[in-house]
């Protein structure tokens, strides 16, 4: 289990300077510790038995690869309707929805909140893609979900991780708080 700790430390280290990174207008460098923190953590994911984590730190890999693409040759949607919004989180209730049953059949450790927080996860991926600034509400709602499963699994400092993004995620949303 130590391997697996070592994972997770070095798995949250490179997810907080991406996240930082990113914060700070520093893309596409930022996506270098979004890959590094990718593959640490899908590991440490997979070996507490989070197997929709663990998928959705493979998304995030890829996610890394295709943000630092974006940052040079693509057009985001930016701010759209909240319209768009309702549909998503509609899309994501059926998605997870469907994902729970499937996790559970393959053994997952908490199926329904693994599902909610990987489901949740890719639609915010996909908002901050778009540069939407209502990316940071859907992030503040998964981070503090998250801290609840990752402490649940046995993982404190990914549960630390997503205290922080939490408090990022708060920064995000509020142009009047400046914490990072």
């Amino acid at each position: 289990m130590a391997m697996v700790r070592a994972a997770e430390v070095v798995g949250v280290a490179a997810n907080l300077l991406y996240t930082w990174m990113y914060l700070k207008g520093m893309v596409p460098e930022a996506y270098l510790g979004a890959a590094l923190g990718s593959v640490a953590l899908m590991w440490a994911c997979s070996k507490r038995g989070l197997l929709a984590e663990s998928g959705l730190h493979l998304f995030y890999l890829l996610m890394a690869g295709f943000g630092a693409w974006v940052a040079t040759s693509w057009t985001p949607w930016g701010s759209v309707s909240w319209v768009w919004h309702v549909g998503s989180i509609a899309l994501g209730c059926l998605a997870w929805g469907a994902l729970v049953p499937v996790l559970k059949a393959r053994g997952s450790s908490l199926p329904v909140v693994d599902g909610f927080t990987t489901v949740f996860s890719i639609l915010a991926t996909w908002w901050m893609i778009q540069f939407d600034a209502l990316n940071w509400w859907y992030w503040l709602v998964i981070d503090l979900v998250s801290v609840w499963l990752y402490a649940k699994r046995g993982m404190p400092w990914g549960a630390l991780l997503f205290a922080v993004y939490s408090l990022m995620a708060l920064d995000g949303c509020f142009e009047a708080i400046e914490w990072f």
